[in-house]
């Protein structure tokens, strides 16, 4: 028998072996500076920030340079925020805006520049090629950077405001949105102004150090010694999977992988994990299935924790960091090795 992981979705597919975030030369505006700092030279790593410090953001990246003024950033803020603003509310520094409103203080930046400081090399380490495509291609960016420090907040619902915001630049010249606190990409598709608008914005953004994934589907044997000494370790670290759901943080991602059935057929697949009792692990299905046709993403399903056979969860001790994805290292090495 042989076991398939698809990987025709970029979201929990394969272990992070690289990350975007490495390579990040965009600045947040603070409310006491409205200047862009110029990009790196040459990649950095960004040093650990605290809770307060992290750049709650989200950047288009954008085919050709957007020209902003007090009036096009009011009226968008008024749109998204429901509220007027009044251009008075808005401290302009092109391409740099501060906007002062009910909800606290937003950064409205468009540069035209790549965000990325090597936008080549990054687009090279990730596999997908219409992502890689829209890194490569980019030649401006426009964010939406939240500047209160409020240890306190809600983290959940800051997002859905920078989201409502950004989502009003959004147009045919956006070729992708990136989260540089979480290090998430969404191309920007059909589904992406649905995605800005819901409760949970960042849900379907995907995870940059997940996405080493190839348009295909990796085939193993079941038998394969080392899927199961994968599995074997996953099983066996399997409190420690619990121990951190339980102590789990509202912008935490927790995904477990199980063999969902369908008829004679099955398929081992994701679900963002919602609730865990003494038998079962319930979440949303969050990869698409690639021979299954009854079930699709978002699905609410369920898996014995008897049969899981792989889980991971973020950290949050910095973007790229995860704990798990045993199997994914598996597949990953399938995938790599693949022309």
């Amino acid at each position: 028998m042989k076991l398939s992981s698809s990987l025709s979705s970029l979201r929990l597919q394969c272990v992070a072996l690289v990350t975007a975030f490495g390579f990040l030369a965009g600045t947040s505006l603070q409310a006491e500076d409205t200047t862009v700092a110029p990009p790196a030279a040459t990649p950095t790593t960004p040093p650990a920030q605290a809770e307060s410090q992290r750049l709650i953001s989200l950047v288009l990246l954008l085919g050709e340079p957007r020209t902003l003024d007090a009036a096009a950033v009011a009226h968008a803020v008024s749109k998204a925020l429901g509220t007027e603003v009044p251009e008075d509310a808005i401290t302009a520094k092109p391409p740099s805006f501060v906007v002062k409103t009910a909800n606290g203080q937003f950064a409205i930046n468009s540069v035209g520049e790549s965000y990325f400081t090597d936008s080549d090399k990054l687009a090279d380490e990730v596999k997908l090629p219409a992502l890689g495509g829209a890194i490569r291609e980019h030649r401006a960016w426009l964010s939406v950077d939240w500047l209160e420090k409020d240890d306190k907040a809600d983290l959940r619902k800051v997002y859905q405001q920078v989201s409502q915001i950004i989502a009003q630049f959004v147009r045919r010249d956006t070729l992708a949105i990136y989260s540089p606190d979480t290090d998430q990409f969404h191309l920007n598709d059909k589904t992406l102004l649905g995605h800005l608008r819901s409760d949970d914005p960042l849900h379907d953004l995907v995870p940059a150090g997940l996405a080493a994934a190839a348009d295909s589907k990796v085939t193993i044997d079941d038998d394969d010694p080392k899927l199961q000494a994968a599995q074997a370790e996953a099983k066996a670290n399997w409190p420690t999977f619990i121990a951190a759901f339980k102590a789990r943080a509202k912008d935490q991602y927790f995904g477990v992988k199980g063999r969902i059935l369908e008829g004679d057929k099955g398929e081992y697949l994701w679900l963002r994990v919602t609730d865990i009792d003494d038998t079962l692990i319930h979440g949303r299905l969050d990869n698409d299935p690639a021979d299954l046709k009854k079930v699709v993403r978002g699905a609410d399903l369920h898996i014995p924790i008897a049969e899981v056979d792989d889980w991971l969860y973020t950290t949050g001790a910095g973007n790229e960091d995860t704990k798990g994805g045993y199997t994914l290292r598996v597949f990953d090495e399938i995938a790599q090795a693949k022309p």
